[in-house]
Formats: C-alpha cells, structure tokens, sequence
C-alpha cells in the first residue's frame, strides 16, 4: 500500500508550464482564471492527484513565488501560504491558498509559481535541495508562463542562477512554437486564441542590455554562463514582434540547460497589440 501524491509537470522540455496551477487574479477566489496584477491581489489554485493505492489524510501544499525566470531555488522563492487536502487513492482534487498573493514588479514583471505536496506516506528528501527541480520530483510543479502583448521590440532581463554550494556552467537558448490546451488559454484569458507560425518573429540574447535591430547587430541564439556557487547572471533576451493575426498567439521557449539536461525557462504567449 502506498501514496503517490503529484502535481503535473508541463510537457517535456517545458516543465515549468504546468497545467495543475493557475492564477485567480482579484479579491475573489473562485473569479475567473488570468494573469496575475503587480501590486494587486491574485489566489493561487492547485491541483493533486494521489495516483497510488492508499488514501493520504492531510497533505499540505505549499506555494511559492520566485523571481528567476530560468532556474528556480528555494534560497531565492517566497513561500505564499498552504493549503490543506485529503485525498483517496486514485482521486484528484483542487486547492486554493487562502493567503492572496501580491505580485511584486520584479524581473521585467516576470515571476514563476511553485507548488509542492508534503505527506509522510511521500516524502521528499530530507534535507531538501536547494533546487526545487520540477522533473526529478512529482510532488512538485512550476508555473513559468506569461502573456506578452508585442506591439515594438522588448528587451527583457531574465535571471540564471546557480545552487548555494553548486558552480554551474549553463547554456541559455530560445526555441519557437507549439500549442496550449483549451485549459491553459483559459488560465492566461486566452480562451478561443489559435496558434500561429513563427515566421516572422526575431529573437535573439546577450549577455548585456542592448536594442539593436536585427541585421545591425548578430544576436547570439545561444550564450553560455559560468556561474559560481551561489551566484546569479542576467541574461537578454530580445524580441521583435511577429506579424500575428488577432485571436492568435507564438510560443516562445527560453531554456536553461546545464549540459543536456533541462534546468529552467519560461515560455511567452506573444500575441497582438492590436486585437478585434
């Protein structure tokens, strides 16, 4: 007999685009779904399953806000507040951290959500890491996914940052397309929006703030950092806006990768500044 208790990842390489937390902007929890107001107060939902076969009384779920778009730690994460859930075995319910949040401007306007499930019959390691690592843990999911409206060309500073005891060399990168469930366009306010091509959109990083226009200056689709432990860089990432349609949207992937393995990112929901 034993718990399995999980908050989905995204799908692979995009952990951090779980489909299990959302976003409840305002002073009313059960509103509708959107993106989260600086300044203002917004709930945070999230989703268990206990896919194993005994029942699991009282887990608690923890969230937490982080600042770094592309590696996320608990040294650099705010815990927000719990949330507690019973759960039989194979059965799946959603949880509302009663403590609203209050977004803070940091990192370009850009911060990711953390949920973590903590029960006794699944544990997690003891100490914990330092890295929350979506991935290795199903206990654990990430939410890095935000709408950006392009009417001219964005500079965004992302952060990368490495463990307290842990030096890193890190290869940042950019990649372009794929498509959201009907459920996540509902959770960013995007319901009844279609995926577009990537045609026209130009994106490039540096590793130093700059707004060069394309073909004036080659921007690297890749830059490499080496951090030591403890430490963080920033990173630029640079966009030019593709040429979209109404009601239609890119996606654009920044990912973290430390050697071959996925480490962090975020993804932005491009879409028109000009809409019907």
């Amino acid at each position: 007999m034993s718990v399995t208790l999980e908050i989905r990842d995204g799908d692979p390489p995009y952990c951090w685009n779980s489909p299990d937390i959302w976003v409840v902007p305002g002073n009313d929890p059960n509103g509708p779904q959107g993106q989260p107001i600086a300044g203002e107060p917004a709930f945070l939902w999230g989703r268990v399953h206990n896919t194993g076969d005994h029942s699991a009384s009282g887990a608690r779920v923890d969230f937490y806000w982080s600042n770094p778009a592309t590696g996320v730690l608990r040294s650099n994460s705010t815990r927000i507040g719990s949330a507690f859930v019973d759960l039989n075995p194979g059965e799946t319910k959603e949880v509302l951290c009663i403590i609203p949040w209050i977004p803070e401007i940091v990192n370009d306007g850009h911060e990711c959500v953390i949920a973590e499930v903590i029960h006794p019959g699944d544990p997690l390691p003891s100490p914990l890491p330092d890295e929350f690592d979506p991935p290795t843990y199903h206990q654990i999911a990430q939410k890095n996914l935000t709408v950006l409206v392009m009417k001219k060309m964005r500079m965004m500073p992302l952060q990368v940052a490495a463990p307290i005891r842990v030096e890193r060399v890190l290869h940042v990168a950019t990649e372009c397309g794929g498509t959201l469930d009907k459920q996540t366009l509902k959770q960013v306010g995007l319901e009844n929006y279609r995926p577009a091509k990537c045609d026209s959109l130009k994106v490039g990083l540096t590793l130093e703030p700059g707004c060069e226009e394309p073909g004036k200056e080659a921007l690297d689709e890749e830059v490499k950092l080496s951090l030591k432990p403890g430490t963080a860089r920033a990173v630029y990432l640079n966009v030019w806006p593709p040429e979209l349609k109404p009601r239609t949207y890119v996606l654009l992937h920044v990912i973290s990768r430390d050697k071959k393995k996925v480490v962090g990112g975020v993804t932005y929901i491009l879409i028109s500044a000009v809409e019907d």
